[in-house]
């Protein structure tokens, strides 16, 4: 069999085998790439405040955490562990403490439950599961977010994503291969015929948007295989370049006053002093540390964390290590990448826009092909006769 030949049947038949998993991808990722607007949007109740008054200082970070901790203790299925806490990005953002509690129907997994905290009066504004599964205006995206990354299936869904991915770069490159008309036709490969018939319309379409597409799709393809499978991706790397090891630094036992989230903050300020707060993690136990991710000018930008952080002992407020995201091995930086090219926000908004795009041009793509293979497939006068009435 021809080269050609046979890398068209790969490109038909993954393209078939993966259409479902794909368009489910790229419908649920299209509206996931404005996810926290859109959120926002669904519940301003619990995601949004009044503009303060001027002058109006926000509360300590140490209020947030007392006044989110004491309303989900009371909760009657805990006990409930705060992992972390999102403090607000604009005027009107709102504190978003994440809390785990151990889940005893299954060993080592957990349930999470997340608080929202106005942070100008720390009073506790709403709560919503962030494990479930509910189809309801609070978890909308939350429940978009658990199709499109591992297909409500848990571990078994993030193996069917990452590999469909990978196989889904595997088909882009095939098709780009395909795409090739040689030099003397390339002003057609470029083109689509809009007055054509429907058959050369679908070609059009397929080849075209593709071509133009590939590069988005590409990137989308390779990253979504670390969204999904980041401990499988994580060693192959690991043996091309050094990588920072991420372990929390233990603390060395010590009798000292514990400090507060605040005092923490201002500690690592001290090191990142041009960085923008993102998340403060929160100890186990006094005998642990704060993590506290900024992000540092320079550094690709996330969606809602940072991958910089400095991490301060919570018994006496020493500095047990910082990780300066724009100072990483290229082996770092490649994974470091992965979230913000999927998500878009490595280029602001006009990436998000070409994320979107992407999912939606995904989308065009599946139907012309199938109506080709549907095409191809239907005997000849169902293909030629046209339906009387």
């Amino acid at each position: 069999m021809r080269p050609r030949r046979l890398i068209a049947l790969l490109h038909r038949y993954l393209g078939l085998g993966l259409m479902g998993f794909i368009g489910l991808a790229a419908l649920t990722g299209s509206v996931l790439v404005f996810g926290q607007e859109i959120d926002r949007l669904l519940n301003p109740d619990i995601l949004s405040t009044p503009p303060p008054a001027p002058g109006t200082a926000p509360r300590p970070l140490a209020e947030l955490v007392a006044a989110a901790t004491a309303h989900q203790q009371a909760r009657d299925d805990g006990p409930w562990q705060a992992l972390s806490l999102l403090p607000p990005r604009h005027e009107t953002g709102v504190g978003a403490l994440l809390f785990k509690a151990r889940d005893p129907d299954a060993e080592g997994r957990g349930r999470f439950h997340q608080v929202l905290v106005d942070p100008f009066t720390a009073r506790v504004l709403g709560d919503r599961s962030r494990s479930g599964h509910e189809l309801d205006r609070r978890n909308f995206i939350h429940l978009l977010s658990e199709i499109h990354g591992k297909l409500l299936l848990g571990k078994t869904g993030f193996w069917i994503m990452g590999i469909a991915s990978g196989l889904w770069a595997l088909m882009t490159l095939a098709g780009l291969y395909l795409w090739w008309p040689g030099r003397n036709k390339l002003g057609l490969a470029l083109q689509i015929k809009w007055q054509a018939g429907a058959a050369r319309l679908h070609f059009d379409l397929h080849r075209t948007a593709g071509f133009y597409s590939a590069p988005v799709l590409l990137v989308l393809a390779v990253t979504g295989v670390y969204m999904a499978l980041p401990g499988e991706v994580r060693p192959l790397v690991a043996a091309l370049s050094l990588l920072d090891e991420s372990k929390t630094p233990r603390a060395a036992p010590s009798d000292r006053p514990p400090i507060d989230a605040d005092e923490a903050v201002r500690i690592a300020r001290g090191v990142f002093p041009d960085g923008e707060l993102r998340r403060v993690g929160l100890p186990r136990t006094t005998d642990d540390s704060y993590a506290i991710g900024f992000l540092l000018p320079g550094e690709v930008q996330r969606p809602t964390t940072s991958r910089s952080a400095v991490w301060v002992a919570v018994r006496g407020g020493a500095i047990l290590r910082s990780l300066d995201a724009t100072r990483s091995s290229p082996g770092d930086s490649y994974l470091n990448w992965q979230t913000p090219l999927h998500t878009g926000t490595a280029f602001g908004l006009p990436g998000r826009i070409g994320v979107l795009l992407g999912g939606l041009v995904t989308l065009v793509l599946i139907y012309a092909g199938l109506k080709m293979w549907l095409r191809r497939k239907a005997p000849p006068l169902i293909m030629r006769t046209p339906l009387r009435t």
